[in-house]
């Protein structure tokens, strides 16, 4: 997938998988091809939301490629769309990721 590119999506909602409701994203980089993403969290940090996303394609093979995208929130004509533009900044990716892992453990000890 083309890092450089910002992705707009298509966000299909209220898929059901395993008896879950979850959020794909599909991403079309500039030849055309589509990866597909499951929304897996999201979080605010310094007032920007921010989501955790894992390949859909990976089942449950242990380690899963996931990718950290800024989820901006634009009203066109009254109707709000996200688009998901992925994280280049390594520093900040860094720091969101150890934070996501952070709520996951937590999320998982309750």
């Amino acid at each position: 997938m083309d890092q450089e590119k910002k992705n707009d999506m298509n966000q299909e909602k209220n898929n059901e998988m395993d008896g879950m409701e979850e959020d794909v994203i599909i991403f079309e980089d500039e030849d055309g091809a589509e990866y597909s993403f499951v929304v897996e969290d999201y979080l605010f940090y310094n007032g920007e939301e921010y989501a955790l996303l894992s390949d859909a394609d990976a089942g449950d093979e242990g380690d899963v490629e996931c990718v950290i995208c800024k989820v901006v929130t634009e009203e066109t004509d009254g109707e709000e769309t996200e688009t998901f533009e992925l994280v280049e900044d390594d520093d900040l990716a860094a720091k969101l990721l150890e934070i996501f892992n952070t709520k996951m453990r937590e999320d998982e000890a309750e």
